[in-house]
C-alpha cells in the first residue's frame, strides 16, 4: 500500500510567524500532535509538534519547530514509512511533490489502516487498507467488496 491511499491530504498548517498559543490552540482544537509550518510560498519549512512546544522557549512557531524534516513522496510504500517513525522515533511525516506539501502521514494513519479490511462478497477474501481493491486476488471477482472494521485484539 502507497502512503498517497492513508494519508491525510491537504492538512492543516501555520507559518513561521504564527504564535506559538495559536498553534498549540491548532493541536487542541483538531486533536493532532503536529503541524507542517510552511513559508509564504507554501513550500514546507518545518514541522511544530507538542513537544517543540513545551520544550522549547520562543514566541513564533519559526523559534520552537523542527526544521530538519523527513519527508516522503506520495508514492512512498507504508511499510518505508513505518520504518521511518520507528527509526528516527518521530510521529509524522509530511508527503511532499518537491516543494509542495500534500499531506502528512501520522503513526495513527498506519494504525488505522491496520485495523481497516475489506471482505469479497463472493468468497470471503479479507483483504486490509482503507481502499477496496478493484478484483479479489482469491477468485477474480470484480469490485464486490464490503468496508468492514477489525474488532481490538483480532
Amino acid at each position: 500500500m502507497l502512503v498517497r491511499d492513508i494519508m491525510t491530504a491537504d492538512p492543516i498548517t501555520v507559518t513561521e510567524d504564527t504564535p506559538v498559543r495559536d498553534a498549540a490552540r491548532l493541536l487542541v482544537r483538531h486533536r493532532i500532535t503536529g503541524l507542517p509550518v510552511k513559508d509564504q510560498g507554501g513550500k514546507l519549512t518545518g514541522i511544530v509538534s507538542e513537544a517543540d512546544i513545551f520544550s522549547k522557549r520562543g514566541e513564533t512557531v519559526g523559534n520552537v519547530m523542527t526544521r530538519d524534516v523527513i519527508s516522503v513522496s506520495p508514492d512512498t510504500t507504508v511499510e518505508i514509512v513505518t520504518h521511518l517513525l520507528t527509526d528516527h522515533r518521530i510521529r509524522r511525516v509530511p508527503v511532499v511533490d518537491g516543494d509542495k506539501l500534500l499531506g502528512i502521514v501520522s503513526r495513527a494513519d498506519i494504525v488505522r489502516m491496520m485495523t481497516m479490511y475489506w471482505l469479497c462478497e463472493v468468497c470471503g477474501e479479507a483483504i486490509r487498507g482503507e481502499q477496496a481493491p478493484e478484483r479479489c486476488s482469491k477468485c477474480g471477482a470484480d469490485s464486490t467488496y464490503v468496508h468492514a472494521m477489525q474488532a481490538p485484539g483480532m
